[in-house]
């Protein structure tokens, strides 16, 4: 395949090689030759039909769900229109025209953080659209195709083609002029460091990542990073430089931490303080993951954030003083999860799983609230949110509520478990059970700073149960 510059940083026009005789011809276009370019995976295939002098565009989706485009025209003619919005880049603001023909063959690849829109030339062309990235109309964007200020030559396009009037949509019509302020694409790949890659949220926000085309990612844990030591931490952030910390790693064995205070000081504690201040140093945003343990459980009614904080566990105090360290870098993200599970660790649904196979009766206690949280969902959530700059404490988990209990009834509904679960008081549950740590009996956070920013709530703690255990199938760790 022969790749052809434009006048535009990054964007190609791709020429396959054609075999063919009388009876036609042959060719193709690989993936792997796509993600060379910057073409992270073929996500979507789509085809438009238009007639002469109908224009799409410009178009474009924002960040996260910015897309790379490989298109084609496979019948009539198309004038491609590409413009680059890339801040950092040598061509920002400028456009280049390239004609698409089934005789000419071309390809045209279109990076992330360009707006992207045509010309039909013919009645009845058809446009083909590869893209690497899922549509998500909340946030498809635009600028006016004829905008002063990318000045465009419609004139000598239209008189070139022999196209008399322009036909647009009502929205392409009425979008509005190229705004810097709302537009933060950059040609500069983000970089992301993730602590604690070996645990259930680490190890699914790295997925994420890779799933919305993002490639530079370091994803430490305690072998190349020990988050407790201030020189090793300082080194290695220093030297990668992120744009953003995904802080994940953390002591979290509850009842084990009050006795063994002084480990979950220094991992919580110290560890997050070393996080904190080398985001600072090197200007990264920084995601701090918290806990329901903050709370004292005595609310009757949800939790918001910006309640008083009343831990009654040593886990749940050393994740607070994790949060005031955190808060000390401006661009600062806390979230405060529950009940969380995910395939890469250890967890309720997978404990229950097991039990379910020794046991016809389990006991489980039925006084304590609150609401799971699957961490593929939570990654998404997540990833989202480092594209902006919406920073501040969040609750952060599936919605609706649940007891222990019910949770464990839900399960065996879904795996189709016979076993029986008994519901039992906290009190009761601890005469035949060692358990140190107090837990809070209301874990029921509420979502709403996450709805004043305008960002999606997770699905139901159900519909993610069920995900969640197919998950685990798939993934051949459903034992």
């Amino acid at each position: 395949m022969k790749k052809l510059k434009t006048k535009l940083l990054d964007c190609y026009i791709l020429k396959p090689n054609r075999f063919g005789d009388k009876r036609g011809y042959f060719e193709s276009v690989t993936e792997s030759e796509l993600q060379e370019l910057g073409f992270n995976r073929i996500f979507q295939v789509s085809n438009s039909m238009s007639n002469k002098g109908i224009i799409r565009g410009l178009h474009f989706q924002k960040n996260p769900y910015c897309q790379a485009k490989a298109v084609r025209c496979h019948k009539g003619a198309v004038l491609d229109i590409v413009v680059d919005l890339r801040k950092d880049s040598e061509t920002y603001l400028k456009w280049d025209k390239i004609l698409l023909t089934p005789e000419n063959g071309r390809v045209l690849f279109v990076p992330r953080g360009f707006a992207h829109g045509f010309v039909s030339l013919k009645r009845h062309s058809l446009f083909e659209y590869y893209v690497d990235n899922q549509y998500n109309p909340a946030m498809e964007d635009g600028i006016l195709w004829n905008d002063k200020e990318i000045n465009i030559d419609w004139e000598n396009i239209f008189k070139e083609y022999s196209i008399k009037r322009p036909i647009l949509s009502l929205k392409d019509k009425n979008r509005e002029p190229f705004d810097a302020r709302k537009i933060n694409f950059q040609r500069a790949k983000t970089k992301y460091l993730i602590t604690g890659f070996k645990g259930q949220l680490g190890y699914d926000i790295k997925k994420e990542l890779q799933e919305r085309g993002e490639t530079d990612i370091l994803a430490l844990d305690i072998e190349e990073m020990d988050i407790t030591k201030e020189d090793e931490v300082h080194n290695v952030i220093s030297k990668y430089h992120p744009d953003v910390i995904f802080h994940c790693a953390a002591y979290t064995a509850v009842d084990k931490a009050e006795t063994d205070e002084d480990t979950a000081y220094k991992v919580n504690v110290i560890g997050t303080k070393n996080i904190a201040e080398v985001s600072l140093k090197v200007g990264a945003k920084v995601f701090y993951m918290s806990t329901d343990y903050v709370f004292d459980g005595k609310k009757t009614s949800p939790y918001l954030e910006d309640d008083q904080v009343h831990p009654l566990s040593i886990y749940g105090k050393t994740k607070y003083l994790g949060e005031e360290y955190i808060m000390r870098n401006p661009k600062h993200f806390i979230t405060r999860i529950s009940w969380v599970f995910g395939v890469n660790g250890k967890n309720f649904i997978k404990t229950m799983i097991n039990l379910s196979r020794k046991y016809d009766e389990l006991k489980v206690v039925s006084d304590q609230i609150g609401s799971p949280t699957y961490t593929k969902d939570l990654a998404k959530l997540l990833v989202t949110m480092s594209y902006t700059e919406a920073y501040g404490t969040y609750n952060v988990t599936n919605e609706g509520y649940t007891s222990w209990a019910d949770f464990a009834k839900y399960i065996m509904k879904v795996i189709d478990s016979k076993t029986t679960i008994t519901e039992v008081t906290t009190e009761e549950y601890l005469k035949t059970n060692s358990q140190q740590a107090t837990r809070p009996r209301n874990s029921r956070l509420a979502k709403k700073k996450l709805e004043e920013k305008g960002f999606s709530l997770l699905p139901s703690w159900q519909d993610a149960t069920e995900r969640y255990i197919e998950e685990l199938k798939k993934e051949g760790k459903y034992e």
